[in-house]
């Protein structure tokens, strides 16, 4: 971990997980083996990601997300609450729902 990040209580985090600078990992979120995590990411409560999930710059995963295992998450996107992730995210994407879709994409 990096600078300015701070892991809430409840957190689960397995082996060879790389979390960057000023990230927020919240209550009872699990990450799971081989994740990567870029600067200003925010983890919400209760959220969950599968084995091998990268999470670019500035992205914020809502609270109960599920994301599976080898998923690709942009930079700058919004996963919202309860979202199930079962496929790439592009960057500056909002996304919803279960499966989680696609609603906008915010240029960079």
């Amino acid at each position: 971990m990096e600078e300015g990040t701070v892991v809430m209580s409840g957190v689960s985090i397995n082996s060879a997980v790389s979390i960057g600078k000023h990230c927020i990992i919240n209550t009872n979120s699990s990450i799971d083996h081989d994740c990567v995590i870029e600067d200003f990411v925010h983890i919400s409560p209760n959220a969950a990601l599968g084995g091998s999930v990268y999470v670019g710059e500035g992205t914020h995963v809502g609270l109960g997300v599920s994301v599976i295992q080898g998923i690709r998450i942009g930079k700058w996107c919004t996963i919202g609450a309860g979202a199930v992730i079962i496929s790439d995210i592009p960057d500056g994407a909002t996304v919803v729902g279960n499966p989680g879709k696609v609603i906008k994409v915010t240029e960079l």
